[in-house]
């Protein structure tokens, strides 16, 4: 297998496809590309497959069909929606409770739910949510990981908020960390995020709950998610999930060290005047930092075009934008700072190589900037 014509350590923005997965694409199409919701013997043969699927992701999350369900989603950003539009609240006045450094697919959705008011939080010092959601809230919505600074929650409910249903996205944790499925009510995966299909995603709820749907149509789902299922994706979404989980410790500790070298060649270069935005308990998989006096995302885009690298810059900001990362704002960070902040996040499949090659070109960047 040949690696591609680039170094890719943007991988928070999600992974190429596995190869291995790719290659049964065609003979899974000729198998299963029908209509799993017709009447045919082959859309039985699909459904039950789905059914398989949904038990065997279930269980890589440390639950069951029994406790909990599945809804395949297209993307992250539409089981977000999902889970934010479609929530039965109980009390028209009872406040949603959000992560401020979540994904815009969370953070902008619960934005826009202007029916009801909004508490924001941080996941702060020991994966604790600072300051705790009001004890009224009814939903709570956070991040597993970050995807911008990799800071993980602990895993612990809101103990002021008892009571409240807790939203997960662990698009950034599934696969690689703990996913402390007991805490959670609703839980977000994602298939790129772990070299599954680029379109694929899921939304586990408990069954006790009962989502409101957000698209409505032939009623597949059980009606809360309406629309044909691509069972293909789906099938490799499982197969992917089970790659990554079945890998995930020994995943951990390679890039665990690849994390060490990163920060002692950011420190290096940086003569120690590099900020660091992840915490040294912050997932390993992403490692934040800023290059002050530069923008970011010319970085970014000189280390593509001319080296073949891609970096992330964390956060909307360029060269002909004024906005800086949310996240950062949130954190104190002033603009000019935040306008040099670099994003390095790395996969099962980085290498030493590939970070060899980034901490050998940035400083030509920076020279030649």
């Amino acid at each position: 297998m040949s690696r591609p014509d680039f170094i890719h350590l943007d991988c928070a923005a999600g992974v190429p496809m596995r190869p291995e997965l790719a290659a049964e694409y065609p003979t899974l199409v000729q198998k299963f590309g029908l209509n799993p919701h017709g009447v045919t013997c082959y859309a039985e043969d699909a459904r039950r497959a789905i059914l398989d699927a949904e038990r065997r992701l279930l269980a890589l999350c440390g639950t069951t069909p029994a406790e909990a369900g599945v809804v395949w989603c297209a993307n992250g950003t539409e089981a977000a929606n999902l889970a934010l539009r479609g929530f039965p609240w109980k009390h028209g006045d009872a406040p949603l409770a959000i992560d401020l450094g979540a994904h815009p697919a969370l953070l902008q959705t619960a934005k826009a739910r202007n029916d009801r008011p909004r508490h924001g939080f941080l996941v702060g010092d020991g994966g604790a949510l600072a300051p705790e959601p009001p004890a009224e809230a009814e939903l709570v919505a956070l991040s597993a990981v970050n995807n911008e600074t990799g800071v993980r929650w602990n895993g612990a409910r809101p103990g002021s908020a008892a009571e409240a249903t807790v939203l997960v996205d662990a698009c950034q944790a599934f696969g690689k960390h703990p996913l402390h499925w007991p805490s959670a009510d609703l839980m977000i995966l994602s298939s790129r995020k772990i070299g599954g299909p680029a379109t694929g995603a899921a939304l586990l709820y408990r069954r006790n709950l009962r989502l409101l749907p957000v698209i409505t149509g032939g009623g597949q789902q059980g009606g809360v998610r309406d629309g044909t299922l691509d069972t293909v994706g789906i099938l490799l979404f499982a197969k992917a999930a089970e790659t990554a989980c079945a890998h995930q410790a020994e995943a951990l500790e390679a890039v665990t060290a690849l994390n060490h070298e990163l920060r002692a060649g950011i420190e290096h270069l940086g003569h120690g005047g590099w900020p660091l935005f992840s915490p040294a308990d912050a997932s390993p998989y992403i490692c934040y930092f800023a290059i002050p006096g530069y923008e970011g995302a010319i970085v970014a885009r000189t280390l593509a075009q001319r080296y073949g690298i891609l970096v992330g810059t964390g956060s909307a900001c360029s060269a002909e934008s004024s906005q800086t990362s949310p996240l950062l704002k949130s954190m104190g960070v002033p603009d000019n700072l935040a306008r040099g902040a670099i994003r390095i996040s790395f996969s099962a499949q980085s290498t030493h190589e590939d970070l060899r090659a980034f901490l050998t070109a940035l400083p030509e960047v920076l020279h030649d900037y």
